[in-house]
C-alpha cells in the first residue's frame, strides 16, 4: 500500500503530543517522522464556530471554507453531499489523476457517494440534537451502484452512534447542578459519557474487519479512514485535566493505528484531526476569576465548577465540557520524510503536502504550502515554505468590543492574513487574557498604543441586532 491516512475528528494536541508516551504507535510516528500542532478553522467559542464538515473540507480540496462552500447552508446540520466537491478537485481526485486508487472509508461529507477509482463506503446518520430517550443514532452504510461489491466486506451496519444520557436520564436538573458545586463534581465524575469507550471500540473493531478484508481482496494503493466519536466523546467527558476516559479512548485508537500500520504496512501513514478541544475556561484563561467570569459571554449560562471547569447542558441534554480549540494534530511518516517538527502550519497546507507525498503537482487556486518536511527534492518547489526565510508583518487590531466579541474578530484577522505577527491593543485588565490566545503575538494597553509601530491597524465591527461582524483596517 502507497499510503494509510487516518482521521480523527477534534483530537486535541494537548493529549496526543504532549502525552505521547502513553500512545506508543502514535508515538513512534513521531519519532520516525514529522509532526505539526497546525493552526485550524475554528472560532474562539462554541457558537457560530467553523464546523467540522468545513474544515474536513478545506483539507481535502485546499480551499478556505468561503471559497469551497461545503456546508454553507442555511442549516450547518444538514451533511454534505459527496458530489458538493464536484469541480473542486478534492485530494482523492487528485490521486486518481495520477494512476492511484484509494478507499475512501467514512470519509466526512461524503453522503450519497459517487464513483471514483477505488471505491467509497460511505457511513450515514442522523444527529441527536434534541433531549430524546432514545440516546442511539443508527448508521447505514452508503455506496455507489459500481461499488455494491464492497458490501461483502462490510457485516452489516456499523455500531450505533451513542450520544450521552440526558441530566434527566441521570436524574438531575441543570439548575440543581448550577448551585452545588459539589453535585456537579460528582454528576461529571459518575455519571459521564464513560459507556462511550465500549461503542468507540466496537466501531474501530468493524471498520478494521471490513477494511482489512477489502485490502486484502480488493487492494487500493491509499486507504482514507474517518471517525466522528473522537469529537462527541470529548465534548461529553472533559471535564478535568489529563482525563482518564479521554486518554483510554486515545489509547484504543492508537492501539486500532497499530493494527492498522501491521496489516497494511503503508509507505506513508498519516494521522491528523481538524482541530482539538478545549473546556470552556480556556477560552478566557485567567488567574484573576472575576476578571474571567466578566469576560465570559455565556457567564449566566454556564455551570462553574469547583476545578476551574466550565460546563453547559448541551442541545441533546447531555452535560457540555468543551468547545473546539485553535490546534489540529498533523503528523506523517515514511519514506523520504525527515523527523521534524513543522512550524507555522495551518489548515491550507495539508493539501499541499500530501499532494507533494505522492510527487503531484498542487492544482492552481490553492494558496496553502507543502511543509519542509521531505529529504529529497520537492516538485512543489514554489510552495514549499522555510519559516525561517519569512518576513512577517507587525498587525495591531484594537479592542473596541467585549473580550468575546474581539476574540471572533481577531480570530478571522488571523486566519485571512498569513505571515503576520497580531498585537492586541486593549484593556490591561483582559491582557493576560488575549495573551493566552495562540494567535496573539503581543499586548498593548490602550494608552500606550502608537499607530506608528505597525505596518497596518485593524477595529472591529460588529452591529449587535444584524451580527455583521466585520474587521477594518484603519491604517
Amino acid at each position: 500500500m502507497k499510503a494509510l491516512i487516518i482521521a480523527a475528528d477534534a483530537v486535541t494536541p494537548d493529549y496526543i503530543i504532549e502525552k505521547r508516551s502513553l500512545f506508543p504507535n502514535i508515538c513512534g510516528m513521531i519519532e520516525n517522522g514529522a509532526v505539526c500542532t497546525y493552526s485550524s478553522y475554528v472560532q474562539k467559542g462554541y457558537e457560530g464556530s467553523y464546523s467540522s464538515e468545513q474544515n474536513w473540507a478545506s483539507i481535502y480540496t485546499g480551499l478556505p471554507p468561503k471559497e469551497h462552500n461545503v456546508n454553507f447552508k442555511e442549516s450547518k446540520l444538514v451533511p454534505p453531499k459527496m458530489r458538493e466537491f464536484e469541480g473542486l478537485r478534492p485530494f482523492w481526485e487528485m490521486l486518481n489523476e495520477n494512476s492511484l486508487t484509494v478507499g475512501l472509508w467514512a470519509a466526512n461529507c461524503c453522503d450519497e457517494p459517487i464513483e471514483i477509482d477505488g471505491y467509497t463506503i460511505s457511513c450515514k446518520y442522523e444527529p441527536i440534537f434534541s433531549p430524546t430517550e432514545n440516546r442511539e443514532a443508527p448508521r447505514k452504510i452508503l455506496v455507489c451502484e459500481k461499488d455494491k461489491p464492497m458490501l461483502r466486506f462490510v457485516d452489516g451496519e456499523p455500531p450505533p452512534r451513542l450520544y450521552p444520557k440526558t441530566l434527566k436520564q441521570q436524574g438531575f436538573t441543570f439548575e440543581q447542578l448550577k448551585y452545588d458545586p459539589d453535585l456537579v463534581d460528582m454528576v461529571a465524575n459518575e455519571t459521564s459519557f464513560q459507556a462511550m469507550l465500549e461503542n468507540f471500540d466496537a466501531e474501530l473493531r468493524f471498520w478494521v474487519t471490513a477494511m482489512r478484508k477489502a485490502q486484502r481482496e480488493n487492494s487500493v494503493d491509499v486507504v482514507y479512514f474517518f471517525t466522528p466519536t473522537t469529537d462527541i466523546l470529548t465534548h461529553f467527558v472533559l471535564y478535568c485535566d489529563d482525563n482518564p476516559i479521554l486518554i483510554k479512548a486515545y489509547q484504543m485508537l492508537d492501539r486500532y493505528i497499530g493494527e492498522f500500520i501491521e496489516e497494511f504496512m503503508p509507505e506513508f501513514t498519516v494521522f491528523m484531526s481538524d482541530h482539538g478541544h478545549q473546556n470552556f475556561k480556556y477560552l478566557v484563561k485567567c488567574s484573576d476569576p472575576t476578571v474571567q467570569w466578566e469576560a465570559f459571554a455565556a457567564r449566566d449560562k454556564a455551570i462553574w465548577m469547583k476545578n476551574g471547569y466550565i460546563a453547559f447542558e448541551a442541545l441533546n441534554g447531555g452535560l457540555l465540557f468543551t468547545a473546539h480549540s485553535l490546534k489540529g494534530v498533523f503528523i506523517v511518516n515514511g519514506k523520504g520524510v525527515r523527523n521534524t517538527e513543522i512550524n507555522e502550519m495551518r489548515t491550507l497546507d495539508i493539501y499541499p503536502t500530501l499532494l507533494e507525498m505522492f510527487n503531484i503537482k498542487v492544482p492552481a487556486g490553492r494558496t496553502g504550502y507543502v511543509a519542509d518536511i521531505f529529504d529529497r527534492p520537492v516538485i512543489n518547489t514554489e510552495r514549499l515554505l522555510k519559516p525561517e526565510t519569512v518576513q512577517y508583518k507587525n498587525i495591531a487590531l484594537l479592542q473596541t468590543h467585549e473580550v468575546s466579541v474581539t476574540d471572533i474578530i481577531l480570530n478571522e484577522l488571523y486566519l485571512e492574513n498569513r505571515f503576520t505577527h497580531i498585537t492586541l491593543v486593549g484593556e490591561t485588565k483582559y491582557e493576560e487574557i488575549f495573551r493566552n490566545n495562540p494567535r496573539v503575538s503581543d499586548f498593548v494597553p490602550i494608552e500606550n498604543f502608537d499607530a506608528e509601530q505597525f505596518d497596518e491597524v485593524y477595529c472591529g465591527f460588529y452591529n449587535e441586532t444584524t451580527k455583521l461582524m466585520k474587521h477594518i483596517r484603519v491604517k
